[in-house]
């Protein structure tokens, strides 16, 4: 695999060894996400370190992470919906007169918030944020799910309080699209989930995870059945990187029904699409049995017939932190609610408060 410009600047900097980028590079074939993301996961370097060096290599003041620690609530925006902020990985935090305060992951389109600025008549100033915070604030602007491996880089980088806060803190309401931007797929016509099925299958990365989270509300619709079951074929196609893809979307759509198949895939040859077939019953389970695929398939003759939610209620309890973390923003996303639950509270606290989110089930239904 050819080493990215940005690895190899950071390796010329000295900011991580070559054997921590090399590690680094080998888990985002693995997990994907950004090479930040990967080197902060290993503790190859810190984050002001890292930030700091990024802003030099990719254009863009570093901002330091007491700025966002100290960030009490996002101002009003100008017109500017999600899709615009995925596609140039950018949001607008503060706006002064004419300037434009906006805040950038590493991997961005320059070029086109530069385009959208000058069609605006605005000028720009922009700060460089990690992957990781750049999508903590896409969940505090629009409500985009936040996968767990970032909650728990989040906890790490953040402290275990200031993430709850994040989660915690009354969301903005979503701006209204921008000039030009459309309102997604679903609102273009009376059939919106046809066109998010579309988006499922054949948009860009951005575009997809939007439809598939959609669609993730919809799993009885026979056209979201039918995109399931092609993706379960996608997932065990002869290509690695086809079957990768497929599992990343089965974990987004969140329908149990594919975890049989699944499961088949946990010893799979090649070892990153068995790699992405645990990772993606986690995502779907909040269990973790590694590749015994003997334990997965005992949890599915066990707990196939219980509702998803009360899996999600059961990870509430899981030895693995991460995983407790994962279950417990679910929960959050549908119930808007904690219960008093924090995923690092001890564990009889921690019971407690799960008892009181299994009678929200109960009483719910």
């Amino acid at each position: 695999m050819a080493r990215s410009e940005i690895a190899q600047a950071l390796l010329r900097r000295q900011v991580a060894t070559d054997a921590a980028i090399a590690q680094a590079e080998q888990r985002q074939q693995l997990y994907g996400g950004s090479l930040d993301t990967a080197l902060l996961e290993l503790g190859a370097c810190d984050e002001a370190t890292l930030i700091t060096h990024l802003g030099e290599i990719v254009g863009g003041r570093a901002l330091p992470p007491a700025r966002f620690h100290a960030l009490p609530q996002l101002p009003d925006l100008p017109p500017w919906g999600e899709a615009t902020a995925r596609e140039l990985g950018a949001l607008p935090l503060a706006r002064a007169d004419n300037t434009l305060e906006v805040w950038l992951r590493p991997l961005h389109d320059r070029a086109g918030l530069v385009a959208w600025a000058e069609a605006h008549a605005l000028s720009v100033e922009p700060f460089l944020v990690t992957e990781a915070r750049f999508l903590a604030l896409m969940l505090r602007c629009y409500g985009q799910p936040i996968a767990a491996r970032y909650l728990a880089l989040l906890a790490k980088l953040m402290g275990a309080s200031e993430i709850r806060r994040w989660l915690t803190l009354p969301r903005r309401p979503s701006p209204r699209p921008g000039p030009g931007q459309g309102a997604g797929a679903g609102d273009a016509g009376a059939d919106p989930v046809a066109g998010f099925v579309a988006a499922a299958r054949l948009g860009d990365e951005p575009a997809r995870k939007s439809a598939l989270h959609y669609l993730a509300g919809r799993l009885t619709d026979p056209r979201v059945v039918e995109l399931r079951r092609a993706l379960v074929e996608q997932a065990h196609a002869a290509d690695p990187a086809a079957a990768r893809a497929a599992l990343q979307a089965l974990a987004q759509l969140r329908d149990k029904n594919a975890v049989p198949a699944i499961i088949d895939l946990v010893l799979a040859p090649d070892q990153a699409v068995a790699v992405s077939a645990q990772a993606t019953l986690r995502a779907l389970t909040c269990a973790d049995f590694g590749r015994k695929r003997k334990a997965w398939l005992d949890f599915w003759a066990e707990k196939g017939s219980q509702p998803r939610l009360e899996w999600l209620l059961d990870g509430l309890a899981h030895e693995t932190a991460e995983i407790r973390l994962a279950a417990e923003s679910e929960l959050y996303q549908i119930s808007s609610d904690y219960f008093g639950y924090h995923f690092d509270l001890p564990e009889r606290e921690r019971e407690e408060a799960r008892r009181r989110w299994t009678a929200w089930w109960r009483r719910q239904g």
